[in-house]
């Protein structure tokens, strides 16, 4: 993008902007996990936590200030992620349509000369014998693959017209009586396909080009929430639904609910992750965030490719991930306020139940 349309501070920030807001939901519970382990690892690297400790002060009374602080986050999640996402998107899609307008009308003004090869249009090299002064009408043109392309094919046309504007949105390449002669990959031969009249939309090829079809066709993340519902509610109805689309975007419904849910399970993993040992690596805390966040991240793409494929439904395949992130979570900091510091949460030793089944099977074994 930025090679297309040159490095200026309009298109570095902006798309910038555009792209890191939709993020927010996302960005805020690792941010905060991150804040809440280098803070309690700070009182506990200082012997604080210790002190605490002694004081009668345990780590689920640390817990109540963490969590208030993490529901306020999870309203400004909520609130990025039900309408800045829908805007982020929509304002990135406005911005890039913009630049490829002004891009193809300079293109056309200046850059398309008579008996000049433009290597780079659309990916393509197109010629033009002659063209009109009014820059519509054109003689002998050929349009051709551009050195990045795969496939080859030459398409050669006596007659070729411009018709349309970048300002109204139907900026079209008309070519008569042509012919386009494709190689085949087994044989010398080519093959010859005559037509006479094609017609190309030079702004949509130009968009797909640059942003994407992907990101055209997908326009209902642009939505905002009161659209996505009537949208997600518009093709349950339909008797001809494409089911793709319809399951994608009722799962997209609901986790724009649930993914700021994560700051609140992110916040319990950052107080147990805090409370280290001393005597232990400094390192291990930063390797249990990587790990929350993958292990996170790998549980809800599970779940949102089962969504997606309509295996189970959008709110299922939504909120099942957080509650069994939030039960580990919850579990972690169960074992770490009754335990001491220097003793592992995972340690089958310390857990609870299968303490008890090693004690009474070493019994057992003696």
């Amino acid at each position: 993008m930025l090679v297309t349309f040159g490095i200026t501070l309009e298109n570095v920030l902006l798309p910038l902007l555009y792209v890191i807001l939709p993020f927010m939901s996302f960005n805020i519970p690792i941010a905060y996990m991150f804040a809440v382990t280098l803070g309690i690892g700070r009182l506990s690297a200082d012997g604080e936590y210790a002190g605490m400790l002694a004081a009668g002060y345990a780590l689920r009374r640390t817990a109540v200030p963490v969590m208030l602080i993490a529901v306020v986050l999870y309203g400004v999640g909520l609130t990025c992620s039900m309408h800045l996402e829908g805007w982020g998107r929509r304002e990135l899609v406005r911005f890039l349509y913009k630049k490829t307008q002004t891009e193809v009308d300079n293109m056309l003004k200046f850059k398309l000369q008579s008996g000049v090869f433009l290597d780079d249009f659309l990916g393509l090299v197109l010629y033009t014998e002659r063209i009109s002064s009014n820059r519509q009408n054109l003689e002998n043109v050929m349009i051709a693959p551009g050195n990045r392309s795969k496939s080859g094919f030459l398409l050669l046309a006596p007659e070729g017209k411009i018709s349309g504007s970048v300002e109204t949105g139907d900026l079209r390449l008309s070519l008569d009586r042509g012919a386009m002669y494709s190689p085949t990959s087994d044989t010398d031969v080519a093959t010859v396909v005559k037509f006479k009249h094609a017609e190309f939309d030079l702004l949509r090829m130009f968009r797909e080009q640059i942003v994407g079809g992907e990101l055209i066709e997908d326009d209902y993340r642009a939505y905002d929430t009161a659209e996505l519902m009537a949208f997600v509610k518009k093709l349950r109805d339909a008797p001809d639904r494409n089911d793709s689309i319809y399951f994608r975007a009722r799962y997209l419904l609901h986790q724009r609910i649930t993914t700021p849910f994560a700051v609140i399970t992110f916040a319990l993993f950052g107080l147990v992750l805090g409370v280290n040992d001393p005597r232990r690596s400094k390192n291990a805390a930063y390797i249990g965030m990587i790990g929350a966040i993958i292990a996170g991240y790998v549980v809800v793409m599970g779940f949102k490719w089962l969504a997606e494929r309509g295996s189970i439904s959008a709110p299922v395949g939504a909120w099942i991930p957080n509650i069994l992130l939030a039960l580990v979570g919850i579990f972690l900091l169960y074992q770490k306020n009754r335990l001491p510091p220097s003793e592992r949460t995972l340690d089958p030793q310390n857990i609870p139940i299968l303490s008890g089944f090693l004690r009474r099977r070493a019994r057992a074994s003696r």
